[in-house]
């Protein structure tokens, strides 16, 4: 009976933060309402533009196979053959449940148990795979969001500077990940050999994964390039509501800008699928590469352009409800 109980209540906790956030998320949406920085009616207005809604819809599903053949790229460079038909249906399912689990991390659960069970003996090379994909789509969203603010005048002060160390510094440790992270899995492993003998097999099979894709530059190239065209049709969408919308002030270039960080924002696990923390993010990178325009409610972009992602992700439900 007890143990009935324990059961109960360690169900009960993950559902409780679920429900927090979820609250979080909404009592955010109002805040920003509140402080306009969303305005609801800018959104009657996009609809009058049905063409420009669905080419951005037409944009974000190409998103969907784009990034699962980048997956797949990695997948196979450890020698793990799956199906892409197969991982395009995984990663749409993934990025369905995107949208409802706290940040991306949520929807990398689906693919977790997806390549769990279809490659058993090289389950810590393919579990490796989730996370550097996930860390090649965030170091090109990092590099393109520094060629475009070196494209345009830059302050002196720390918040641009700060930008500019953290980036760097992201790269720069990615970069030693690639090329040492064998090196540093090695040592550690030789440390746990004699204490845990299962924890150091698993960070000795971590070595060997990066050792290869060290070694496969080819296809970690590809990744990386496949990543650029992603960031592309992430940030195509945004651009094209924010030029339709009637507000003034910031460039086409500096809405590319202020949403490559936003979508960053926005991949936090804070909130279910980012709501309220990427149209924040978004309105105040708006603000602050067009000052003169700080009480337009930018937020009303991210807004539009997350409805259109979460219709984009519907074929993943589709894909979901066929598996059960």
């Amino acid at each position: 009976m007890a143990k009935r109980d324990g059961d109960s209540e360690s169900a009960r906790r993950p559902l409780a933060g679920t429900l927090i956030r979820i609250g979080a998320a909404f009592a955010l949406l109002a805040l920003l309402y509140y402080w306009r920085v969303i305005d609801l009616g800018a959104l009657a207005i996009l609809l009058a533009r049905p063409d420009i809604l669905a080419l951005a819809l037409v944009i974000s599903l190409a998103n969907i196979p784009l990034e699962a053949l980048r997956w797949h790229i990695l997948l196979r460079a450890q020698g793990i053959d799956l199906r892409l038909w197969r991982t395009i249906r995984v990663l749409a399912t993934s990025a369905f449940f995107t949208n409802f689990l706290p940040g991306a991390a949520g929807g990398d659960l689906i693919r977790g148990v997806y390549v769990y069970k279809a490659a058993p003996g090289r389950r810590a090379a393919a579990m490796l795979s989730i996370l550097i994909d996930r860390l090649i789509g965030l170091v090109a969203f990092v590099l393109l969001g520094l060629a475009a603010m070196l494209t345009r005048p830059i302050g002196r002060g720390p918040l641009e500077f700060s930008v500019l160390g953290l980036s760097a510094l992201f790269i720069a440790r990615l970069v030693l990940l690639f090329f040492y992270g064998h090196v540093m899995a090695q040592a550690l492993q030789r440390l746990l050999r004699g204490r845990s003998a299962r924890l150091a097999q698993i960070i000795d099979d971590i070595g060997a994964a990066l050792r290869q894709y060290a070694r496969d530059g080819r296809s970690t190239g590809l990744a990386i390039l496949l990543s650029v065209v992603i960031v592309g049709c992430a940030v195509g969408p945004i651009m094209l509501i924010a030029e339709a919308l009637p507000f003034a002030g910031p460039s086409a270039a500096d809405y590319g800008i202020a949403g490559l960080y936003a979508l960053i924002a926005n991949s936090l696990p804070v909130t279910p699928g980012g709501l309220g923390v990427g149209e924040g993010a978004f309105a105040s990178a708006c603000i602050m590469l067009a000052p003169q325009a700080a009480h337009v409610a930018y937020g009303t972009i991210f807004l539009a352009f997350r409805c259109v992602f979460i219709l984009s992700t519907l074929p993943g439900f589709a894909a979901y409800l066929t598996e059960l």
